[in-house]
């Protein structure tokens, strides 16, 4: 058992942390004996396999092959529920909160470690100079997670060429962008997004992991991704 102690200084903004190691601590029979029955359910629910991963996936800047994953399972799943058609999605690097999914068998816990908070799906309407923002903000992040439907060229660490669906940015085309309702709503600092421009969805992205890999496992499928130059660096 840890216990965090913590000593604040407030008039310079910094603080210490150390980790102290208590032993001796005999557990409290009757606190074992109300929660036991609980965690055996929850313990079976989340121990539960949901899917298989056929390759070790990685969370990396600027691309990896587990943001390229979760991005395109965000966009798959968010298209059912949401029209038109939605361009391409993209993800921030903190709302992915473990480093690898490894090869083999996954189960539902493992999915809420990797994506531990309540964010909902949402989809934003940008028009091109908007897209050419995000860009500038996911190069400015050293690369945040997107999915297919988008190539970044960055020169001198500024975005030199933007393509969506293969195609170079319109300005006077409207695009639908998928991401979690924390980065549309402004935790991520991005004030090109307008409010009235924002369609929440009612799945949360973990939902949308969860049912993307059922789905595959019922038709005896597995799940993969690849790195696949989705942000490149010219320079």
């Amino acid at each position: 058992m840890f216990v965090q102690a913590c000593s604040f200084i407030y008039s310079d903004d910094t603080y210490s942390a150390q980790q102290l190691r208590v032993t001796g601590i005999a557990p409290d029979s009757a606190a074992q004996a109300l929660i036991t029955p609980y965690k055996s359910t929850l313990d079976a629910e989340m121990n539960a396999v949901v899917g298989e991963i056929a390759v070790d996936m990685r969370r990396e800047k600027p691309e990896s092959t587990l943001g390229n994953f979760i991005c395109d399972v965000v966009v798959a799943q968010s298209q059912k529920v949401y029209q038109p058609t939605i361009d391409f999605g993209v993800y921030n690097y903190g709302g992915i909160r473990q480093e690898f999914l490894n090869k083999g068998p996954v189960t539902k816990g493992k999915i809420y470690e990797l994506l531990p908070f309540e964010n909902f799906g949402a989809v934003v309407k940008m028009d091109g100079a908007g897209v050419w923002a995000l860009a500038q903000k996911i190069v400015d992040e050293g690369g945040w997670p997107v999915s297919s439907g988008i190539k970044i060229v960055v020169r001198e660490s500024k975005v030199a060429e933007l393509f969506i669906q293969g195609a170079p940015v319109d300005n006077t085309k409207t695009y639908h962008v998928v991401m979690n309702d924390y980065m549309a709503n402004g935790g991520d600092k991005m004030p090109f997004i307008k409010p009235e421009n924002i369609q929440v969805l009612g799945v949360t992205i973990r939902d949308m992991m969860l049912t993307h890999l059922q789905e595959l496992s019922a038709n005896g499928k597995q799940a993969s991704a690849a790195k696949e130059g989705r942000i490149v660096y010219a320079d």
